[in-house]
């Protein structure tokens, strides 16, 4: 097949969109199958990739790492140089709608990933732009109702749009996959030696954008009471975003600028060799639709401790996930079970083993690709019968 993956953002933008989009442009490719890219220019410095096409762009003035992509026309497709098979959008904004009107231009079906809870996200707009959560709600539900299927990464993302008014049969369910592959690799980049962490510490970590949303101020805080029934220990936050200096501060009023380390954005080979090097993965975000680095630490073999909402409930629902789910943002409740784990070696050791056999058995990338592209068959074959 010919795919046309059309998307807001992409590798090297870290952030779970760009991040899935990337593993499955590499293992559908793997697959046999040929996929270009439509994004916005991210940075003069990003090298370029075989079968992408990149629309002018701006930065977003309300969130400076991600890009605001001016759609032109694709004279790549009327000029016949591209021949696709389906369209693939990763965004109902600019990209993403570039990609629903080529699919009608030229009689291609077009599938979506509902990958955000946009919703949650409102206020990075200025009161005066700011959509009420009803309209935002009502234009997720214009934009799944125009593409041919719209994918859920979870039965609880089928569950919301189907709340929006989503019809049932028009969403399918299918799980962000993870290249469990990379995760088998020996561990080059040492944590606790790259970070000046004493080795006797145990550590706590966090990965992904320092933003509101994610409530990283709550796991610092849980931190404080981690730290003082297990002094010998640090806790790591890797990313960036527009929450980092509040979060340093507030790690500097509780005492903890030397136990609270933040690392800023790392490449993804040292992400997964901090995830191997780390004794408890903790995550408390409300508004994660997919959980990939929740996923991420499991494969690692690193046990979780989050909040159980929207994907990640998803996922530590599951008796067989070895992560522990907790049901609201107590202190108290995430402090004992960070503990229990760090304070005995035979529960963590167990929860390893089911983290990792768990993610491999249900979310690697190979099995989730297969049944995407079981998806664009379906949608193509539906196309060639109704034209035959």
């Amino acid at each position: 097949m010919n795919i046309g993956m059309f998307s807001d953002t992409y590798y090297p933008q870290r952030n779970g969109v760009a991040t899935s989009l990337k593993l499955y442009k590499t293992e559908l490719e793997r697959m046999g199958h040929n996929v270009y890219l439509f994004i916005p220019k991210l940075s003069k410095n990003v090298v370029k990739e075989e079968k992408t096409y990149q629309f002018p762009a701006i930065k977003f003035a309300f969130e400076k790492d991600q890009r605001l992509a001016i759609p032109i026309k694709l004279d790549v497709l009327r000029e016949n140089k591209l021949s696709l098979d389906i369209i693939h959008t990763h965004t109902p904004f600019s990209v993403g709608i570039k990609g629903m009107f080529t699919a009608h231009d030229f009689n291609i079906p077009c599938i979506g990933t509902h990958h955000t809870m946009y919703e949650h996200y409102r206020h990075y707009l200025p009161v005066f732009i700011r959509p009420s959560l009803k309209q935002t709600q009502k234009g997720i539900k214009y934009w799944c109702e125009k593409l041919n299927k719209v994918i859920a990464p979870t039965e609880n993302i089928r569950k919301v749009l189907e709340s929006y008014g989503v019809p049932n049969e028009h969403i399918v369910t299918v799980p962000t996959g993870i290249d469990t592959y990379s995760f088998r690799d020996a561990v080059k980049w040492d944590i606790h030696k790259e970070l000046s962490i004493p080795s006797e510490n145990k550590v706590l970590l966090f990965v992904g954008r320092l933003a509101k949303e994610k409530n990283i101020d709550f796991l610092i805080k849980v931190f404080r009471k981690v730290h003082s029934e297990i002094y010998k220990s640090t806790f790591v936050i890797i990313g960036g975003g527009n929450e980092t200096e509040t979060l340093r501060q507030l790690a500097f009023d509780l005492g903890l600028e030397k136990d609270v380390v933040f690392t800023g954005s790392m490449s993804r080979d040292k992400v997964i060799d901090a995830y191997k090097g780390s004794d408890v993965f903790v995550f408390a975000s409300y508004t994660e639709t997919q959980g990939l680095v929740v996923l991420e630490s499991m494969a690692a073999g690193t046990p979780v401790v989050a909040l159980g909402k929207m994907g990640v409930y998803d996922i530590l629902s599951n008796s067989e996930s070895g992560g522990i789910m907790l049901e609201d943002l107590n202190e108290d409740d995430f402090t004992d079970s960070i503990l229990k784990i760090l304070k005995d070696e035979k529960i963590k050791d167990s929860l390893e083993q089911r983290c990792i056999k768990f993610v491999d058995d249900y979310y690697s990338i190979a099995s989730t690709a297969k049944q995407i592209s079981m998806v664009y068959s379906e949608l193509i074959e539906k196309k060639e019968k109704i034209i035959g």
